[in-house]
Parts: C-alpha cells; sequence; structure tokens
C-alpha cells in the first residue's frame, strides 16, 4: 500500500481490501476531527461532481451484508395489555428470546406484511 504522506495532491490507488484493514494514522484523526467540526458550509465540495441521480444508490454501511451496517434504533415506550405481555413472554421463553426482541420481531413481521400488501393495491 502506499503512504498517504507522498506528494500532496497525488492520487492514490487502493484495493478495497486494503481501505477497509487499513488503520488511520494520528494526523489523519486530527485532520478529521478538524473537518467534523467546521459547519457545512465551510467545507469545500467543489472538487466532488454533482450526481443527480441517486436511485438505487444504498451508502456501503447501510448495505445489509456491509459488517458496519445498523439499522438505526429509537427508544419508544408503549402501553400494552397485561395479558398480552405475559403471552409475549411465555412464547418468547419457549423460542429462547427475551420477550423484547420476540415482540419486536414480531411488529417487524407485521409491518413487513402490511407494507407488501399495500404495494400490490
Amino acid at each position: 500500500m502506499k503512504k498517504a504522506n507522498e506528494k500532496p495532491g497525488r492520487m492514490i490507488t487502493r484495493t478495497i481490501e486494503q481501505i477497509e484493514n487499513r488503520k488511520i494514522t494520528k494526523a489523519e484523526r486530527e485532520r478529521l476531527k478538524r473537518v467534523a467540526a467546521l459547519p457545512d458550509d465551510q467545507i469545500d465540495t467543489s472538487d466532488i461532481p454533482e450526481v443527480k441521480d441517486k436511485a438505487g444508490w444504498v451508502r456501503v454501511h447501510e448495505h445489509p451484508e456491509h459488517p458496519l451496517h445498523r439499522v438505526l434504533l429509537r427508544l419508544l415506550s408503549i402501553r400494552l395489555p397485561e395479558p398480552d405481555i405475559a403471552l409475549a413472554q411465555r412464547l418468547a421463553e419457549s423460542k429462547g428470546l427475551p420477550y423484547q426482541t420476540y415482540i419486536k420481531s414480531l411488529l417487524h413481521e407485521a409491518l413487513e406484511r402490511e407494507r407488501m400488501l399495500a404495494e400490490r393495491r
């Protein structure tokens, strides 16, 4: 792999494997912190071509098979009838799952079914 500190402005070619396995240097980490602290309107993106049609695109980390893929979760508080909670606990235990995980999977499956039905209409 070529060193990042070679002549400034020079394009460096790396394989995906090299990029994924590469360690960030202390200097790069500091530079990233400085850029992250800048307001968006102060970051120079003039050298990046504009892409108008992003249909079908997905960020690499959002792809389900990418090792860094993670669905964003949000804490939610809902009131459920006691008998439903008790039933969910029994069914989850029989499947070897925590009951909240079991309820979350049931909700997800039901929402996917509804989405599929809505798309067919």
